[in-house]
């Protein structure tokens, strides 16, 4: 079988390991995959061994073809590319032992010693072919080695009197069944590396910036897929190669959106896993983020969807908005009380990729939310501050008689809501400002060290709770009425 049979074969073994939920496969899925591949190699060597001999045969007639037509420029291009071949399988395999260290956790210690004894076995192939090709560009002329250059004299006798075509005859028993399964697993590989190298692509933002070992050598493995399936199809098919070559690049377009869709399924459920209030239907494909209440106040929809929306393009929000939008799914908000009431906002797919696309700053959307929670407020920032003016008590005189104790309530309400929006982390203070009916003011400012130090010992007597939920941050909003 051909090298694009392995490609193949090696994707087969690993299916086990990806469909199956077994610890054991799960840890020592690459080992198993080996063994597989192992003992299927060693069975397919015994039943086919007069396909392999032939297709060896064909191969050394390759060679000896190029020396009968002393064709130096076509054997110093094939021997070129069969060492940038090698030094890329070794160049993958390295990357790989390499990320097994830095990248990956938990790896099994029969995974270093395999990834080893291939780095291994790569670098001395990869050298050998280096040292083959300098020493076919000095002699400027097809090398032969001692036991080719035996065959090669009983070839050319036999040459001088037959066609390349006739030297390859007679065929071997099953020659076509073989041959056909040689064009489908060529196939199946070109499909593979295609599908590998544009997804590598396509998701590449989504990646850490950790895995750059593990991305590259992927991205080399799927040129190595592409370059085998090929080379073998080109190899085996003749009249139909092209055609074949289509069909490859016309399997790969229908696969790839189920495939796609499903992995960005797997990723959006992946990515809320860990947040209790976050969950992903497939089913209905909604993303769902339950808000529970001890009871559902008269909170108007309108005002709840729009601040949805505003919290969703913030830039923190951008990697899950993202990947709602990816698999299509519908975003819904729901607040449910203790007596089993609930209040659904729904933000349909278009309105998400509207979303997505604005470029509002975390800033940008802190201002306006403050300007809806606050009832239209005036909001603004300076660089130092952000100021929250707030005149809905124009027809309210100013509190001669209890200015004191509103300013003590204003310093206990300014630190609730510097708090509750997060204002420190927008590196801003915060002045909040009641406007009276003749113009007369009472304001508070907290300066940022102040938040700071604030939250500092707000972080030592609580712990922080980390969500991706998309309505908890700002979520702690002010009582208007206040």
């Amino acid at each position: 079988m051909r090298t694009s049979f392995y490609f193949v074969l090696w994707q087969l073994a690993w299916l086990p390991a990806i469909l199956l939920d077994i610890p054991f496969l799960n840890e020592y899925g690459f080992f198993f995959a080996f063994i597989i591949v192992f003992f299927v190699d060693c069975i397919i060597k015994k039943l086919l061994k007069d396909q392999i001999a032939y297709q060896q045969m064909c191969e050394v007639a390759f060679v000896l073809e190029m020396a009968y037509n002393n064709d130096y420029k076509k054997y110093k291009r094939q021997v070129l590319l069969q060492m940038i071949v090698y030094i890329a399988i070794f160049v993958y395999i390295l990357l790989f032992f390499i990320a097994l260290f830095t990248e990956f956790s938990n790896v099994p210690l029969i995974d270093y010693i395999l990834w080893g004894i291939f780095v291994i076995l790569a670098s001395i192939s990869s050298s050998w072919y280096i040292r083959l090709y300098l020493q076919v560009r000095k002699a400027g002329g097809v090398m032969l080695n001692k036991e080719l250059q035996e065959i090669y004299l009983s070839y050319k006798d036999e040459r001088d009197t037959h066609t390349s075509e006739e030297m390859l005859l007679p065929r071997p028993k099953f020659y076509q069944v073989i041959n056909t399964a040689n064009t489908l697993f060529a196939i199946l590989c070109i499909v593979i590396g295609l599908l590998t190298t544009i997804i590598f692509y396509m998701y590449n933002p989504e990646f850490s910036s950790e895995m750059e070992f593990y991305q590259l050598g992927s991205s080399i493995y799927g040129i190595l897929a592409i370059y085998c399936g090929v080379k073998d199809l080109l190899r085996i098919s003749s009249s139909q190669k092209y055609i074949l070559l289509l069909l490859s690049c016309a399997i790969t377009a229908l696969l790839y959106v189920p495939i796609t869709h499903y992995m960005n399924e797997d990723s959006l459920a992946a990515y809320i896993a860990n947040d209790p209030n976050l969950s992903y239907d497939a089913k209905d494909n909604l993303v769902q983020e339950t808000i529970i209440l001890d009871e559902i106040g008269d909170i108007e929809p309108a005002y709840l969807k729009q601040r949805l929306m505003l919290l969703l393009s913030t830039a923190d929000s951008k990697k899950l908005l993202k990947k709602t939008i990816r698999v299509g799914a519908e975003y819904q908000l729901v607040f449910r009380d203790k007596s089993g009431n609930e209040q659904i906002i729904i933000i349909s797919p278009s309105e998400l990729r509207e979303i997505y696309h604005q470029t509002k700053s975390n800033l940008e959307s802190l201002l306006e939310i403050l300007k809806l929670d606050f009832n239209g407020a005036k909001v603004y920032e300076d660089g130092e501050y952000i100021v929250v003016e707030i005149r809905k008590w124009e027809n309210v005189p100013y509190p001669m008689q209890s200015e004191q104790d509103f300013s003590k309530w204003l310093v206990n309400y300014s630190k609730i809501c510097a708090k509750d929006y997060d204002i420190a982390s927008f590196n801003r203070g915060l002045t909040m400002r009641f406007i009276f009916d003749d113009d007369r003011f009472i304001e508070h400012t907290l300066s940022l060290e102040e938040l700071k130090r604030e939250e500092a010992q707000i972080d030592l007597e609580e712990p922080e709770q980390d969500s991706t939920s998309l309505f908890n941050i700002f979520s702690n909003t002010p009582n208007n009425n206040e």
